[in-house]
């Protein structure tokens, strides 16, 4: 993905999107245990290992199983993205994500990812055209899947939160905190994630090593969704282009 450059002119464009990585690089450096460590002074902030106390692997197997639910239900979500970065500044943008099937579009801004069967598209906005192409590799493994295997490897573990009501409905949230064996892009140092009962993701705040925090909450979901209706989404990044089509 091409990493947006407005964020160091400090405008809140596309640089929201910038926040899903590509998970098969990741998962790979997980299982090989090629988890890149972070800087010296990333290495600083890191927090330490998690007591074995606190560790909760039913917890783990509670957040991966809803993850995979949400990721096989039919959905379309708007969210509130904020990030606040370690000088205190505050960029907000909204998110809209959708889900039906193998397709997936995920868009903020002028940046859009769309997973259509078993291919990705990374698309962009420069002055009201789009601009797209094919990730190489196909679809990105599934963030459960990431997550699961991070776990497995002792990279993070998990730990049960509070409820929260959110978007008008109740969550259930958890804890993924690094336990100082590497660091992956998606989850920082520590990560709170809240689903809604389906695993409709409704909250995901994510601390990263240099001070920053991304956090999105959910304002809206449908549930049971068309196809259509998520082609729609995809086609409303760039009005009259055909859906399908990246």
């Amino acid at each position: 993905m091409r990493r947006p450059k407005d964020l160091r002119r400090g405008v809140a464009v596309d640089w929201a999107i910038d926040w899903a990585i590509d998970r098969r690089v990741a998962v790979v450096a997980v299982v090989v245990g090629a988890i890149a460590l972070s800087c010296t002074a990333a290495a600083v902030r890191s927090p330490a290992p998690v007591a074995a106390a606190r560790r909760d692997p039913a917890a783990a197997r509670e957040l991966v199983a809803r993850m995979r639910a949400g990721e096989r239900a039919s959905w379309l979500a708007t969210y509130d993205f904020t990030r606040t970065l370690a000088d205190g500044r505050v960029l907000r943008q909204t998110m809209r994500e959708g889900r039906k099937n193998s397709l997936h579009v995920l868009m903020s801004g002028s940046a859009m990812t769309v997973e259509r069967g078993n291919r990705t598209f990374e698309c962009n906005l420069v002055t009201g055209q789009s601009s797209c192409h094919a990730t190489p590799g196909g679809r990105s493994l599934p963030a459960s899947e990431v997550l699961r295997v991070a776990v497995a490897v002792g990279a993070y573990d998990v730990t049960v939160l509070p409820s929260e009501t959110i978007a008008d409905e109740d969550a259930r949230c958890f804890r993924v905190r690094a336990t100082g064996s590497g660091q992956l892009t998606d989850l920082g140092t520590e990560t709170d994630l809240c689903l809604f009962d389906d695993g409709v993701p409704a909250r995901q705040r994510v601390q990263r090593s240099t001070g920053a925090t991304d956090q999105r909450d959910a304002r809206t979901v449908k549930r049971g969704v068309s196809t259509a209706a998520i082609d729609a989404l995809e086609r409303s990044f760039a009005p009259g282009a055909p859906a399908g089509n990246p």
